[in-house]
């Protein structure tokens, strides 16, 4: 009973590690949107208020600008954050900084110049930044079990090879 509970436990905990991992690129994602939305609707903004449209960007232009900095900055964090949770290696998080930074920077410059010269740069870089990203992840990501496998058959052979 101690042993069928004991990995019951084990797998809860394994569960719970790949739920929060989920919810770490869920919300790269989520908050991959906002600069990427805002620097597009910053150049249509005379075209969404002339249809009537209340998008951020004609409401609120201060902040749709503030907002994609905001979030630039989250998904920097949630990035830094992959690594802890096991997700991949803590060569993401070093190797997606120079990735996250350049759109920080992007981010920055909107707020600061509020022009689309800057809003078009911004989208333009968030349409190469989510897939580079992605594969960053994908390189970067943990290998659960491999050496263990290799270690058991490995074993399993050196015990055949001594009985015969």
């Amino acid at each position: 009973m101690d042993y069928v509970l004991y990995h019951c436990l084990v797998v809860i905990h394994v569960l719970c590690w790949w739920f929060a991992g989920a919810c770490l690129l869920a919300g790269i994602m989520y908050a991959w949107q906002f600069p990427h939305f805002c620097a597009l609707s910053w150049n249509l903004r005379a075209d969404y208020s002339r249809a009537g449209y209340r998008m951020m960007s004609v409401v609120k232009p201060s902040l749709c600008r503030r907002q994609a900095v905001q979030y630039s900055l989250l998904v920097t964090a949630l990035c830094l954050a992959m690594p802890y949770y096991g997700v991949t290696t803590w060569t993401f998080a070093v190797d997606s900084l120079p990735v996250n930074g350049y759109l920080t920077y992007l981010a920055c410059r909107f707020y600061a110049d509020a022009d689309s010269s800057s809003s078009r740069r911004l989208f333009r870089y968030t349409l190469i930044h989510l897939p580079a990203l992605l594969v960053l992840m994908l390189i970067s990501k943990k290998h659960y079990g491999r050496g263990r496998a290799r270690d058991e058959t490995a074993r399993v052979n050196y015990v055949r090879d001594e009985t015969t």
